[in-house]
């Protein structure tokens, strides 16, 4: 039979017969023997018991394949990690996002290197990138009034709640389609499921408020939202809490600051004040959450068919947030707030 140098053997096995060799060889077995023994060939073996004497057992054990080399270097990544962390705009392309072909060209235009889209994908995740759907911010957004009232205003509304030993509530309202949004399910490859869900439009308003401390009040208008439907949910809120005084957080939207409404906080304002948030500020409102969640989770693929069916299922919905307040506090977390 024809001996093996060791080259085609697999790395592990070799590792074993490598490290007992050497064991033979220490009992007095012979080269010629353990060459026999394992199949491999007297040049072997000696070059195996030559490097044990000269660097010990340890340059026997089996070493890692170091690999191809990196396509850029340490400094590269450096550079290209501060690059990626700004808008794709600031480098000639048309759209903000970045993706896998546009960093592949910004690497060869600023490094000289061509780089395989592939190459590129596990580049970024090595670095601590993943492919992520960014969060919507309006582009009229002013962060440095946003940083003022967070800095500013906050501390004042805490300040006046812990005076006041008041009930804090976010306030927020939302249009909930009748047309439901859609989750995945499992299915064959190639083979597309199809949900029937409603072709009819329309939707329902409903107005909500939240509090940290996980108490929600809500209810479904029978109309737009105006200053009037504003004021009722306000009235509604302190009915809620007839010894407690109230202070509600809300957005800039006209139904919330017109002269009713302003007029309506003056003649209460022993009992409830309303601080208004800075304009394209969603991030600032956990109440926002709630929408997410009962449009996303309880409301997904939902089968009514019209508003006279929805309207009830939209306020059991809602009924089954309000009785989880675990489930309500948890819209807080990663609030810009808390």
């Amino acid at each position: 039979m024809k001996k093996e140098d060791g080259r085609k053997i697999p790395r592990q096995a070799l590792e074993y017969m490598r490290l007992q060799s050497i064991k033979l060889y220490k009992q007095g077995k012979k080269i010629s023997e353990i060459s026999e023994f394992f199949g491999v060939t007297i040049d072997a073996v000696y070059k195996w018991i030559r490097k044990y004497k000269q660097n010990g057992k340890d340059s026997l054990r089996m070493k890692k394949a170091k690999g191809a080399e990196p396509k850029i270097t340490k400094n590269e990544a450096k550079r290209l990690i501060k690059l990626i962390e700004k808008s794709a705009i600031n480098y000639g392309f048309e759209i903000p996002l970045w993706d896998c072909k546009k960093i592949k060209q910004v690497i060869k235009s600023k490094f000289g290197k061509d780089i395989h889209f592939s190459n590129v994908w596990r580049m970024l995740v090595k670095l601590g990138f993943s492919p992520q759907k960014p969060e919507k911010m309006a582009l009229e957004r002013n962060q440095r009034k946003v940083n003022k009232w967070i800095r500013e205003v906050w501390p004042d509304i805490e300040e006046q709640r812990r005076r006041w030993q008041a009930m804090l509530y976010f306030q927020d309202e939302s249009s909930v389609s009748l047309v439901p949004v859609l989750g995945t399910t499992w299915a064959k490859k190639g083979e597309t499921p199809k949900l029937k869900v409603t072709g009819n439009r329309g939707s329902i308003a409903v107005s909500s408020a939240i509090s940290p401390a996980g108490r929600m009040i809500f209810r479904i208008e029978k109309k737009n939202v105006n200053s009037k439907t504003f004021i009722d949910f306000l009235r509604q809120i302190m009915k809620n809490h007839r010894w407690r005084k109230i202070i509600v957080i809300t957005d800039n939207a006209p139904s919330h600051t017109a002269k009713a409404v302003r007029d309506f906080i003056e003649e209460n304002k022993s009992k409830i004040a309303v601080y208004y948030l800075p304009t394209y500020s969603p991030d600032l409102n956990p109440d926002e959450e709630v929408w997410n969640y009962l449009k996303n989770v309880k409301l997904k693929a939902h089968q009514a068919r019209n508003k006279k069916e929805f309207t009830p299922l939209v306020r059991s919905k809602m009924q089954s947030i309000q009785r989880k307040p675990n489930v309500i506090k948890s819209f807080f977390i990663g609030s810009l707030l808390y």
